[in-house]
C-alpha cells in the first residue's frame, strides 16, 4: 500500500488513469512555511510548476512571483496575482511586444543582458510610459548546479550581465533615464549552504556599486535532496546569512533594503508524484553474460524529462500485490528512444535495488513536483497527462488529460 496524504494511490489511478501527476497540498504548505521564514519577500519561480492550483496556494500564503516569460506573467495575473507581486526576469524580450507589455502594465523587469537593458530603455523613451526603475541580473563569474545544464553562472552560462561590465549598465541607464533599483543573481540549482553563504557576499559587493539600490534578490538554488535515504538539508540557517548581508547594505546606504529570494524547486519538488503502470518486463545480457532486468512502464521522458536530461535521481516505488524480492532493476519507459530510462546516471542506465513488480502494478515516482509536468511534451504523440491535487482525503482534478483532438487543434491542413 502507498498513500499520498490520506488517499491510496490505487484509488487515484482508478479514477484518473495513468500516467497522472499528483500534488500533495500538505507537503506544499510545509515548504511554503519553511521558505517564508527566511526573508521578507519570498518569490516562487513559477517555471518549476505553473499549475493554477499551485499558483493559487502560493497567492493564499503571501508568496510573490518570479516569471521568466511574459506568458508566465500573464498566467500569474490570471491566477490572481497583482502586477506589483510579479517580477519578470529574462535575458531577452522574446517578442518585440513583450517590452511594451511590461511597460504598459508596470511589470518590474529584471534585465539579464546589456542588450535587454538597452531595449527596455529605448522603449521606455519612445513610448513615454512605464517604470523607469529596473533590476539587473549579474553573472558573478561562477555558478553551481547538479548538472552543467542547470549551472546558471560563470563564463559558460548565457545568464546575467558579466560582473566586469557593470559600468556599462550604469551608462545605459543614464542614457535612457533609468534607475537601477534592484540587483539580482541566480547561479543554479545544486549548491550547498556554504556556497550560498559565499556567493551572497559577492552580490552584496556588487550591490554597493548602485547608489539607488532598493531591492536585492539572491535568487533561488536552495538545496533539495531527492534521495530519501539522505536527510533533507536544513536551510533555516540561511535566514541569518541573508539578514547579515542586508544589514551590511543598510549600513552602507543608510536606508531600508528589501531582501528577496526566489526558489522554485525547494517549494514544489517534494509535493509532486507521478503515478504510472508497469506494462511489461524485459531482460538482456551484458558482455559478461550478466543478466539485466528491465521494468517497462508507461512513464517516459515525455512525461518526466529530468532523468534523461540531467541524469537526475528520483525515488521510485512499486505498488501491487505479491511484489517479488528486491533485485537490481532498470526502470524504463515507453518512448522510442534508448535514453528513455528513469534510473540512469551520466547518460547510462543504472540498476536500482527494488522489489520485482509484475505487469499491472503501479510505479510511483517521487520528487516530481518541480520541472515535471512543466517540461513534459507531446513527443511520440503522447498526450499531456492530468494533474491532480490531494488535500487530506480530498482529491481534485486540476488539469484533464489531453486528447488527440487537443493536440491536432492548432495544426492546419492545406488543400
Amino acid at each position: 500500500e502507498m498513500k499520498i496524504e490520506d488517499v491510496d494511490v490505487r484509488k487515484i489511478s482508478r479514477e484518473f488513469g495513468t500516467p497522472v501527476y499528483v500534488y500533495s497540498m500538505e507537503s506544499l504548505r510545509r515548504s511554503i512555511e519553511e521558505i517564508k521564514q527566511l526573508v521578507p519577500v519570498a518569490r516562487y519561480a513559477m517555471k518549476a510548476c505553473s499549475n493554477v492550483h499551485i499558483l493559487k496556494e502560493m497567492l493564499a500564503h503571501g508568496i510573490q512571483i518570479d516569471a521568466v516569460s511574459v506568458f508566465e506573467v500573464k498566467r500569474a495575473l490570471r491566477a490572481g496575482f497583482k502586477r506589483a507581486d510579479i517580477c519578470f526576469t529574462s535575458d531577452v524580450f522574446a517578442d518585440p511586444e513583450d517590452v511594451r507589455f511590461c511597460l504598459e502594465n508596470d511589470i518590474f523587469t529584471n534585465c539579464g543582458t546589456l542588450g535587454m537593458l538597452e531595449e527596455y530603455g529605448c522603449a521606455f523613451t519612445e513610448l513615454g510610459l512605464g517604470n523607469n526603475r529596473v533590476s539587473i541580473r549579474i553573472n558573478p563569474g561562477e555558478g553551481a548546479g547538479h548538472s552543467k545544464k542547470t549551472n546558471t553562472g560563470g563564463p559558460y552560462s548565457k545568464h546575467g550581465i558579466w560582473y566586469q561590465n557593470l559600468d556599462e549598465t550604469r551608462a545605459i541607464a543614464k542614457k535612457y533615464g533609468l534607475i537601477i533599483s534592484g540587483v539580482h543573481m541566480h547561479i543554479g540549482s545544486g549548491g550547498d549552504m556554504e556556497h550560498l553563504k559565499r556567493i551572497t557576499g559577492k552580490l552584496v559587493d556588487f550591490a554597493r556599486q548602485f547608489e539607488d539600490m532598493e531591492v536585492i534578490n539572491f535568487g533561488g538554488g536552495l538545496p533539495y535532496r531527492y534521495d530519501l535515504g539522505q536527510p533533507q538539508e536544513d536551510i533555516s540557517g540561511y535566514k541569518a546569512i541573508l539578514a547579515e548581508r542586508v544589514k551590511v547594505l543598510e549600513n552602507h546606504f543608510g536606508r531600508k533594503i528589501t531582501c528577496e529570494i526566489e526558489p522554485g524547486r525547494r517549494f514544489v519538488a517534494g509535493c509532486g508524484y507521478l503515478i504510472g503502470e508497469v506494462r511489461a518486463l524485459n531482460h538482456t545480457f551484458d558482455e559478461d553474460s550478466k543478466r539485466l532486468d528491465y521494468v517497462l512502464g508507461n512513464i517516459g521522458f515525455c512525461h518526466l524529462l529530468r532523468p534523461m536530461a540531467y541524469g537526475s535521481f528520483h525515488p521510485i516505488w512499486f505498488v501491487g500485490d505479491d511484489l517479488g524480492p528486491e533485485q537490481d532493476i532498470i526502470v524504463a519507459g515507453p518512448v522510442c528512444e534508448s535514453g528513455d530510462v528513469l534510473t540512469q546516471k551520466d547518460e547510462e542506465p543504472v540498476p536500482r535495488r527494488l522489489p520485482l513488480p509484475k505487469a499491472g502494478d503501479l510505479i510511483v515516482v517521487g520528487g516530481a513536483g518541480a520541472y515535471g509536468f512543466a517540461m513534459a511534451s507531446n513527443y511520440n504523440t503522447q498526450p499531456l497527462v492530468p494533474e491532480v491535487v490531494v488535500d487530506g482525503d480530498q482529491v481534485l482534478l486540476t488539469r484533464r488529460r489531453q486528447t488527440l483532438d487537443d493536440m491536432l487543434r492548432e495544426e492546419t491542413i492545406g488543400d
